[in-house]
């Protein structure tokens, strides 16, 4: 266990430099957050008046999805990691 615990934080170290190497840049979700922006007013314009706020919720709870996804798979990234390098140990 005491030779897991020493290889662990370069295990780490390496998945968040692998995590943060595949970020998109700023722009990138700058860009992409006006297009959701756009999508979603023209969603609501879509929306027949009597429906307009039942709409307005789902997406709202689509959008909040979405966060979630996003952050169960970087904790699944995370994890794979933690595996990756105890499988790693493991062999040596």
């Amino acid at each position: 266990m005491d030779s897991m615990k020493a290889v662990l934080p370069d295990v780490v170290n390496a998945r968040v430099e692998d995590l943060y190497n595949a970020q998109l840049s700023d722009e990138e979700v700058l860009a992409h957050m006006a297009d959701m922006k756009r999508k979603a007013e023209r969603l609501l314009e879509l929306a027949a008046e009597e429906h307009r706020e039942e709409a307005a919720g789902l997406l709202q709870e689509l959008v909040d999805l979405s966060h979630r996804i996003r952050r169960s798979y970087v904790d699944m990234s995370y994890r794979q990691g933690l595996r990756d390098g105890f499988q790693l140990q493991s062999t040596q």
